[in-house]
């Protein structure tokens, strides 16, 4: 008896770091994603808007998908639907490597951004139910792993592109990991905590769970301030290294590098970030961090130095790592115990942010990618204007 509850622990913790794991491969392929951009741009003769594009029509896609993933992550189905999405992953990675025209590569996005509202979405929501009183932790957790990959992936991208060797190589080789993890998953029997393995899935009710869901004023308060943190979160880092190269005038490994600084320095962000707030109140963290992040990021635009610029966003980086976190923790408060219902809702919150690639990039193609630029810093001020002064305990 007593072996059987050892073996009992240890795959507990196995599963665990498997889903922390399974944050550190989604952000390497995204940080692959931003060190990656000058190239696939300059192969392929692309325009602003179709990089726009490439971010925008994908998450568009992925809004009618990730709700329904989101409202049976909350059944038996939570485990198929994961190794389903790294699977998918897996062909969207290999299409990427192997694509030499735009339309391919297009759909090789479309497929990954909902391929993660599968796999990775239902890893955080799966952690998150494991212990519903400490979901600010374990959100600060999660996106130091998530730090680590996306700090990983332009470091290795940027030495191999000083190498001489391209891009589709690293796209190709991902693919093999994701394999991996599709065959750590199948190990592993969950659904999550909360799950009932003969809970009904019938349209009526997952239609109903959704409305109670998107009728919840505390969920959509903070699903509303997460998209607009994002700003200067995702959206910064997707053309970091597109404004190092074409704006900065650096070269294409030196716009790669740009985004290895943002990475890092966000990944010492979220390492201090996690006993921070065990002790401090993550609103009150917000605040001073925003006005920290508006004073950066305008002196980032305005003084002409590049080594200043990297200085600056490396402070931008840092000074948001509490953002995604403490504003992800408050959208799973506000239904305890219904993480998949809480995906559905703010996976549906992404449709206001999943045209500002497209907008940016047509403001870039018509006034220059510097202009464009200053959309971004709506993020920092909206986080200034809507949390409160005096946050809560």
């Amino acid at each position: 008896m007593t072996e059987k509850i050892k073996n009992a622990s240890r795959l507990a913790a196995s599963l665990v770091v498997t889903l922390y794991a399974i944050e550190l491969l989604d952000e390497f392929i995204y940080g692959l994603h931003g060190a990656a951009l000058p190239f696939l741009k300059t192969d392929l003769d692309l325009t602003y808007t179709q990089i726009g594009l490439l971010f925008t029509l994908p998450g568009l896609v992925a809004i009618f998908a990730e709700p329904v993933i989101g409202l049976l992550g909350d059944t038996k189905h939570r485990r198929a639907l994961m190794i389903g999405g790294v699977v998918a992953t897996a062909l969207s990675l290999f299409l990427v490597g192997i694509g030499q025209t735009y339309l391919v590569i297009l759909f090789a996005f479309v497929i990954m951004a909902s391929a993660s509202g599968a796999y990775v979405n239902l890893a955080q929501a799966t952690l998150i139910d494991r212990d519903l009183t400490r979901s600010a932790p374990t959100m600060a957790r999660w996106t130091i792993l998530g730090s680590i990959g996306v700090t990983a992936s332009p470091l290795i991208a940027t030495a191999v592109f000083y190498l001489g060797y391209g891009w589709r190589g690293l796209y190709l080789s991902l693919v093999a990991v994701a394999g991996l993890y599709t065959m750590i998953l199948i190990r592993h029997r969950f659904n999550g905590d909360h799950v009932s393995g003969e809970e009904s899935v019938s349209p009526k009710i997952l239609f109903r769970n959704l409305i109670r869901g998107l009728t919840n004023r505390e969920l959509i308060r903070w699903m509303l301030l997460t998209e607009l943190a994002d700003l200067m979160l995702d959206k910064l880092l997707e053309v970091t290294g597109l404004y190092f190269h074409d704006v900065a005038g650096v070269s294409l490994a030196a716009a790669s590098a740009a985004v290895a600084v943002s990475t890092i320095s966000g990944l010492i962000g979220g390492a201090v970030l996690v006993p921070v707030l065990e002790r401090v109140n993550g609103l009150r963290v917000m605040r001073i961090s925003a006005w920290i992040a508006f004073v950066a990021y305008v002196s980032f635009l305005l003084i002409p130095s590049v080594p200043i610029k990297y200085v600056l966003i490396a402070v931008v980086a840092f000074s948001t790592a509490a953002w995604y976190p403490v504003l992800k923790a408050k959208c799973y408060d506000a239904l305890p115990g219904q993480s998949g219902l809480v995906m559905a809702v703010t996976s549906l919150g992404n449709v206001s942010s999943l045209f500002v690639p497209v907008l940016v990039g047509g403001l870039a193609d018509a006034f220059g990618l510097g202009w464009a630029m200053w959309l971004l810093a709506l993020g920092p001020v909206t986080l200034l204007v809507f949390i409160p002064l005096s946050p809560e305990k």
